[in-house]
């Protein structure tokens, strides 16, 4: 008899904080339904990554998220439930379980001996955009190159994920080693560290 193993992992981390990061790599996901994979947000042991293909987010923390394997989580269905445990919370220290096995996820936040609330739903049955070896080969030029601009869209989703996770610290931006190669911005605060690319314009001059 054949016998279907499931893998459960479990992420438990500070509500308000999960909220926040989430949000901020939400920022890049595609809204278009028709793209399928690129709707959400993907969570592995190192990172939680978004990407429209136009832009791209990559979260890693100072501490592993989850020691499970891979999960696809639809971004809007994500931060709407972790905005929603956080506005039940209201302002209260509260802790955020993350569950998923591979085709389900669920949400919960607690406070001390009390449930909060609890949100669940399905994986994304698709395989997200292979980022890995893209964000491995970054490398900043060392020094500028000709003009360039970006997509004021694009670089307003990057402030708006940078003022949600360290609004008192430096954006730092940096260009990749070449004039058609992304542009490199960097966030940065004590639970990790933030990496988004999007890229460039060329400007004739």
């Amino acid at each position: 008899m054949n016998t279907e193993t499931t893998t459960t992992h479990t992420t438990t981390t500070d509500l308000a904080e999960l909220a926040k990061i989430v949000e901020a790599v939400a920022l890049h996901a595609s809204t278009d339904r028709t793209r399928y994979a690129l709707t959400g947000i993907y969570i592995t042991p190192e990172n939680i990554t978004a990407t429209d293909s136009y832009t791209l987010a990559q979260w890693t923390p100072a501490e592993p998220i989850t020691t499970g394997q891979p999960a696809l989580i639809d971004a809007r269905e994500l931060t709407t439930a972790l905005k929603n445990l956080n506005k039940a919370a209201a302002k209260t220290p509260a802790t955020a379980t993350l569950t998923t096995t591979g085709q389900t996820w669920q949400l919960t936040a607690t406070s001390g001996e009390t449930t909060i609330g609890s949100y669940n739903g399905q994986t994304i049955n698709a395989e997200h955009p292979n980022t890995k070896q893209l964000l491995n080969d970054t490398k900043p030029a060392t020094t500028p190159f000709e003009p360039t601009g970006f997509n004021a869209d694009y670089l307003e989703r990057i402030t708006k994920a940078h003022n949600k996770l360290a609004k008192n610290t430096p954006l730092v931006m940096a260009t990749w080693a070449g004039p058609n190669k992304p542009l490199i911005y960097t966030t940065t605060n004590y639970a990790g560290q933030l990496l988004t690319l999007i890229m460039p314009q060329r400007i004739n001059q």
